[in-house]
């Protein structure tokens, strides 16, 4: 099929092609190959252009508002750019189109800690330990936000599991 498929390709006009390599970009695609080019929102991530990312974001998200990718992006972008509020809009319309997703939850949780909501923070952490629980971050996040809440008991609980998935991963002695 594959060779069936690149010979399509190869006899295909310049432009379809074109549009072909384009097309998991204008998606979202997170994940690219070796060779392949990466999404400019990405790029501009990385480089710590968050407003240029913010732009790019918001842009993509009018074209396909449906896209959980996108609007994490976007998420993050915004959080980068210090524009806290709409980082928030955009991650928890993320979490409502995947509500399973536990990184959606701790970019939530770590948001509304520089929000300093310790509340929001606290209940996105909790459903990220549910979601993951062998997720360092959901634990660590639950457990600071649980002690600021005066959650005495739970916090504990937190910070004990916290320092079993570091031993379990090799990060603690």
């Amino acid at each position: 099929m594959m060779r069936s498929m690149s010979r399509r390709l190869e006899s295909a006009p310049a432009l379809i092609l074109a549009a072909c390599l384009a097309l998991p970009l204008l998606h979202g695609c997170a994940s690219h190959g070796p060779g392949e080019p990466q999404n400019p929102i990405e790029t501009h991530l990385e480089a710590g252009r968050y407003l240029e990312a913010a732009r790019e974001a918001e842009s993509a998200v009018r074209r396909d508002p449906e896209n959980v990718s996108l609007r994490v992006l976007a998420g993050r972008a915004h959080a980068g750019a210090g524009n806290l509020d709409r980082a928030v809009d955009q991650l928890e319309l993320a979490h409502q189109l995947a509500p399973h997703d536990a990184e959606i939850s701790i970019l939530l949780g770590e948001i509304e800690q520089q929000r300093e909501n310790v509340p929001d923070a606290y209940v996105a952490f909790r459903r990220a330990t549910r979601l993951a629980p062998d997720d360092i971050r959901a634990w660590s996040g639950l457990a600071l936000s649980a002690e600021a809440l005066g959650f005495e008991g739970e916090a504990v609980d937190a910070y004990t599991r916290w320092a079993e998935l570091e031993r379990e991963q090799g990060l603690a002695p």
